[in-house]
This record gives structure tokens, C-alpha cells and sequence, in this order.
């Protein structure tokens, strides 16, 4: 990538954690499961751009655990975590680069981040004796639909503006006559 490109995504990465750190938790209920940054490093992992899904990932974690009053902890290791996750299946099982694919990747990447969350939270309670506050479970379904549309609407474009994943076929004239 140039360095603008870098650059680019420095700011767009610190913009999604400064949204999801200083927006979500006060916002009204539609805009309440707005969180865009890992539907977005899901699609950085779907066009082959993993050094900026990581740096997508770290900035903005750094930007959540820096300024998160609720103090999740750990949002940098645990979307790492996930991260590396979702890039070991994007290569190995969901290789075609297709919808589907990414969006059982956007629902695997936000299912496992709450599997970490729920973990984290219930190893602070034992080891530094403070639990750690975690959403409810019922909010995931919100969360998720959310991620749809948003993995949706950025799949389309990419293949609109780019054909990126846009595969060719050449018909064969006697087929259809």
C-alpha cells in the first residue's frame, strides 16, 4: 500500500475506535449496534489487505482501551485474537471471496470477540476480584444484523467500483437458443 493509502487508514482506523469508544455506549437504539470497525477488518481480510486489518485492529483497540469508560479491557488482544482467527479461516475454508463467505466471517468474528469478552470478564472477577461489565447476549442479534448490512453494503461496492469479485463466464451461444 503508499503511504497515503497508510495514512488513510490511520485516520479512518482511529475514527472507528474513537466512534465505537465515545459514540455506542450513549447512542439512541437504532444507532446503539452501529460498530463497523470488525465487519471492516473482515473486508480487509476478504481483499487480501491483512497488514491493514491488523493495523486497522490495533489502532482502534488502542483507541477503545485508551478511552472506554467501562473499561472492557483488552479490546487490542481480543480483536488480535479474533483476527488471527478469521485470517487462518478466510485462507484455509472460505476461500471462493464471496458474500457468504463474509458474512459467516463477520458472524464468526463477532461471536468469538463476545466468547472473549465473557471470558475476559469472568477471569478478572477471580483474579483481580472486579468484574469487568460485559453486554447482554440479546444485543448480539441487534449487533449481527447490523454487521450485515454493513459487510453487505461495503461487498457490493468493492465488486461495483472495482469487480473485484466479480467472476466471468462466457456463455456459449447454443445453450440459451
Amino acid at each position: 500500500m503508499r503511504k497515503s493509502s497508510w495514512a488513510l487508514l490511520g485516520v479512518a482506523a482511529l475514527a472507528g475506535g474513537l466512534y465505537e469508544a465515545a459514540f455506542v455506549p450513549a447512542a439512541p437504539f437504532p444507532f446503539y449496534y452501529i460498530r463497523p470497525v470488525l465487519p471492516i477488518c473482515v473486508m480487509l481480510f476478504m481483499l487480501n489487505r491483512r497488514s491493514a486489518a491488523y493495523a486497522t485492529a490495533v489502532l482502534s483497540g488502542l483507541v477503545l482501551d485508551l478511552l472506554s469508560a467501562a473499561g472492557d479491557g483488552w479490546i487490542i488482544v481480543r480483536w488480535l485474537l479474533v483476527l488471527l482467527v478469521v485470517d487462518a479461516l478466510s485462507e484455509s475454508v472460505t476461500t471462493n471471496r464471496s458474500l457468504y463467505s463474509a458474512l459467516a466471517l463477520v458472524v464468526l468474528a463477532r461471536v468469538l470477540d463476545r466468547v472473549l469478552w465473557q471470558t475476559t470478564s469472568w477471569l478478572s472477577f477471580y483474579v483481580i476480584k472486579q468484574p469487568v461489565p460485559v453486554e447482554s447476549w440479546k444485543s448480539l442479534v441487534g449487533v449481527l444484523i447490523v454487521d450485515a448490512i454493513i459487510t453487505t453494503l461495503v461487498f457490493v461496492s468493492v465488486t461495483f467500483f472495482t469487480k473485484r469479485f466479480v467472476i466471468s463466464v462466457n456463455p456459449r451461444r447454443e445453450r440459451y437458443e
